[in-house]
């Protein structure tokens, strides 16, 4: 959310999709601004912009803190004013807090007598590199002012006259074309412009005449909006760390280098050695048995004796 020390109790801030989007610091900001409305103070900030994303912005006021009677602010999205409002301190409560949502242009339907809401929503550029030279003229005039939400506060006085109802012409949202040459837009990274989408009807709004106490406004709140690709290539968020080599192999790459080195291991890997004399191998037996086969075997003379039924016998029980 966007505060001035200058101002207290104002504060600005814009959503995407509901939820309050983080700001970070355009260092640039005042050295590119070349607005001919010199603001008295002044906030500078990026926000991140999301293809077909809607977004709003929202301003409050603590009415305690205001130093001012009454207050205009005026809403531009890539250059074109798509709001007004008048806060002013009569009838309120002294310490509350006013709240106003833009979310949209309003386009006057003139068969209800209403409005119908063209909600704010981020539409993606495309870049083309054959533009002649009038298209690039007509893309360079166009894009000046894409990819920025400005808001400008003046310090105001209701006229004495006092306030009527004045309704707008009948208005159409406007458009800018998303398909911009590159040299159009002169190496910035501009990523996305505002298209709209279709919301309700809603009441019409009343208007007031007023007079600028101050010719330039009190303060003016600038947020340019880009992709994040885009903050990243600007150097206005820090770009993402480069993978480790690791990360980009595949699960077969790991496994291939873990089993080569593994291998790797194994062969580094030796036993302790342990020194030897080279001496013969021998068997030490504690009793020698030789078998000498060279002698005949000794024929041997078998005893026989009678048995029973007068039958022979050889008698195997001498030596």
């Amino acid at each position: 959310m966007a505060v001035l020390p200058e101002i207290r109790g104002l504060k600005v801030s814009v959503e995407v999709d509901g939820r309050i989007a983080a700001e970070y610091a355009d260092e640039d900001g005042p050295a590119q601004d070349r607005s001919p409305i010199k603001a008295r103070s002044h906030h500078y900030s990026y926000i991140e912009s999301k293809d077909d994303a809607h977004f709003a912005v929202t301003f409050e006021i603590e009415e305690g803190f205001c130093p001012f009677e009454a207050l205009g602010f005026y809403l531009y999205v890539d250059g074109q004013q798509m709001d007004s409002i008048l806060w002013d301190r009569q009838g309120r409560r002294p310490w509350g807090v006013w709240r106003h949502v833009v979310e949209g242009f309003r386009e006057r339907d003139e068969e209800r007598a209403m409005d119908r809401m063209r909600k704010f929503k981020f539409s993606k550029i495309t870049t083309i590199d054959d533009a002649n030279n009038q298209r690039v003229q007509q893309d360079i005039e166009a894009s000046e002012s894409m990819g920025v939400i400005l808001l400008l506060v003046y310090n105001v006085a209701i006229r004495a006259e006092g306030r009527r109802d004045v309704y707008r012409p009948n208005q159409a949202a406007p458009k800018k074309p998303m398909e911009v040459s590159e040299k159009a837009l002169k190496g910035r990274a501009v990523s996305h412009g505002t298209s709209y989408s279709d919301g309700p009807l809603v009441a019409p709004t009343r208007t007031v005449d007023v007079h600028f106490v101050d010719k330039n406004p009190i303060a003016s709140f600038s947020f340019k909006y880009r992709s994040r690709d885009a903050l990243k290539s600007e150097l206005v968020i820090p770009r993402s760390p480069s993978p480790d080599a690791i990360d980009a192999l595949s699960e077969a790459e790991i496994r291939r280098l873990a089993m080569e080195r593994l291998e790797h291991l194994n062969g580094n890997r030796r036993s302790p050695t342990v020194k030897r004399e080279n001496k013969p191998n021998v068997i030490k037996r504690e009793h020698a048995e030789f078998l000498d086969l060279t002698e005949e075997p000794v024929k041997r003379e078998w005893k026989k004796v009678k048995i029973e039924g007068n039958r022979e016998a050889i008698d195997l029980t001498d030596d």
